[in-house]
Formats: C-alpha cells, structure tokens, sequence
C-alpha cells in the first residue's frame, strides 16, 4: 500500500480506504472540504498502484499494512477511518484484528461475508470493466436516454 498524507497537525486523523480499481485520487474532492479540519491520510491499495508494479495479495495482508502504518506514524490511533467498497472489506479486517484504536469507522457498500470461489474471476474482470467505462463514460448507460444526464457528463 502506498498512503498519501494531507497534513494538518493536531486535528483529528481520517484515514481514507479507496474501493475495488481506484486511487486515492478518488477522495480529492473530499480532501479538499476537509483538509482544513482534518490530519488525512488517503491510500492506495496494492493492485491498483498507478504506474507501480504491485500485487494485490489478500484483504487481510492490506489490513495488516493499513495497521502498521497506523502503529508507525499516528501512535497506533485514528480518530476515524473510511473505507469505499474494498476499502470497507480491509477496514473491516482491522476492526477483526483489534490491534489499533479506531474511535470512528464508516464501512461504505463494503462486501462483509466472503463471496463463493466460482465468482471471484469474472467479478474481478466485470468491476475493471465497470470501473473503466465509469471513468471513460464508454459504457452501456452512455446509450440509455438520460437527455440531462449527456447533457451534464458530456
């Protein structure tokens, strides 16, 4: 994992936990209305690394980072920790292990029972898809007639 911090020292920790395909990238308009009241820390999970070769190995080994760079530069604490879709799963994990202190977690849509062997490949290929067409607006709801919405998205 690589994490990236928006400083402000003395204010409250968040840690921000990106889902399935995406960035940190995904939380800087977030960053951006709460940097000022915050000490933030963004990451980005292995996999997904733009333009760094890495592999993601097991929701439990992003945990276990997300943990050891907690204990390493905010004494083992976050005031509150948010995790987007995968992010949720991971921030989930280190609720489980119970090894720092969150006072505050918001798991958003993340997946909390584990999903049967036969669906893994062909979600992982489906959530790259959706998450590319979502980023390219190439996908099917490009065609559907949503005249305010071509409008807005271009």
């Amino acid at each position: 994992m690589d994490f990236y911090t928006y400083d402000n020292p003395g204010h409250p920790t968040l840690l921000l936990l990106p889902g399935l395909g995406v960035s940190h990238e995904i939380f800087l308009p977030l960053v951006e209305l709460l940097k000022e009241d915050f000490h933030i820390i963004a990451a980005d999970i292995d996999g997904f690394l733009l333009g760094k070769p890495s592999r993601f190995t097991s929701v439990d080994d992003q945990a276990a980072q997300a943990i050891r760079y907690v204990r390493e530069n905010l004494n083992g604490r976050l005031d509150v920790a948010y995790g987007l879709s995968l992010g949720g799963k991971i921030l989930s994990r280190m609720l489980e292990r119970d090894e720092i202190t969150i006072d505050h977690a918001i798991m958003d849509a993340a997946p909390l029972l584990p999903l049967p062997k036969w669906s893994v490949g062909p979600l992982r290929y489906y959530q790259a898809l959706n998450v590319w067409t979502c980023y390219h607006w190439t996908g099917f709801w490009r065609w559907l007639p949503f005249p305010l919405l071509r409008h807005i998205v271009g």
